[in-house]
C-alpha cells in the first residue's frame, strides 16, 4: 500500500524504502533536514559585513589572529591526515574526503574569507534561530556556505531559458559534511557565539538610546 510523505503536509508518496517522498529525501541529504531551506550568499552577505566590521573596528585585537591560528590547526590536521594516508595508513573515507575539501579551502580562499563565513553563520543562527530546523539542519548549511567559497567546488552550465551561464554545486555526501562541520565549529562556534552576543548587546543598546530619545523629544515643550 502506498504510504504518503512523513513531513506534515506533504501530500506525495515515499521514495523507495525512505518515509519521504522524493524532493523531501533529497532536501535531507542536501541540508540535513527535509524542510530545511539552503542559506544563500545574499542571505549571509550582511552577517558577514557583521564581523568584517567588527574586525575594522577593532583592528589592532589578538582575536584575529588567534582565529587564523585556528584555522590553521583545521588545515594542518587536514593535511596530516591525507599525509598518513599516502603513506599507506588506513583511514574512513569520510574523514580523507572531509581534508580533500579542507585542504582545496586552504589553497584556493583567503584565511579570512572562511573565518568570516563560518563566523557569519554563528551570527545568523544567534539572530534568526528558527531558520535552522534542527541542530543538524545549521550544520550542513555552515559547511555549504564554507565549502562554496572554494572555485573548484563549483561547475557552470549553459541555461537556454535565460541565455546565460549558471553556477552549480557538486553535492557533498552528508557523513563527509557531518565530518567537516566538527572542526568548523571547534574552530568557530564559541568564538561565533561571543560575537553573537557583542552584536545582541549593541542592538540592545541602539533601541534603549531610541527609546530615550523618543521620550526625551515627546517631553520638548
Amino acid at each position: 500500500m502506498p504510504r504518503t510523505c512523513a513531513v506534515p503536509g506533504c501530500p506525495e508518496g515515499t521514495s523507495g524504502y525512505s518515509t519521504l517522498c522524493r524532493q523531501h529525501k533529497q532536501a535531507q541529504r542536501r541540508h540535513g533536514s527535509p524542510t530545511q531551506l539552503g542559506v544563500t550568499s545574499q542571505e549571509l552577505r550582511p552577517y558577514v559585513a557583521l564581523v568584517d566590521a567588527r574586525k575594522a573596528k577593532n583592528p589592532n585585537s589578538e582575536a584575529w589572529s588567534i582565529l587564523q591560528g585556528r584555522w590553521g590547526v583545521v588545515v594542518d590536521a587536514a593535511r596530516s591526515t591525507l599525509q598518513r594516508y599516502a603513506e599507506g595508513q588506513a583511514s574512513l573515507r569520510p574523514a580523507i574526503q572531509a581534508s580533500h575539501h579542507i585542504r582545496n579551502l586552504a589553497d584556493n580562499v583567503d584565511p579570512w574569507e572562511v573565518i568570516s563565513t563560518a563566523i557569519a553563520m554563528f551570527l545568523l543562527q544567534d539572530q534568526h534561530p528558527r531558520r535552522f530546523t534542527s541542530d543538524a539542519a545549521f550544520d550542513f548549511q555552515l559547511v555549504r556556505r564554507v565549502l562554496r567559497l572554494a572555485p573548484t567546488n563549483a561547475g557552470t552550465y549553459w541555461d537556454h531559458k535565460e541565455n546565460r551561464s549558471r553556477k552549480v554545486y557538486r553535492d557533498v555526501p552528508p557523513r563527509v559534511i557531518r565530518t567537516l562541520a566538527v572542526p568548523l565549529k571547534e574552530a568557530f562556534g564559541a568564538p561565533g557565539l561571543m560575537l553573537a552576543a557583542k552584536e545582541r548587546e549593541d542592538i540592545n543598546k541602539a533601541s534603549v538610546d531610541r527609546i530615550r530619545l523618543s521620550s526625551a523629544l515627546e517631553g520638548l515643550t
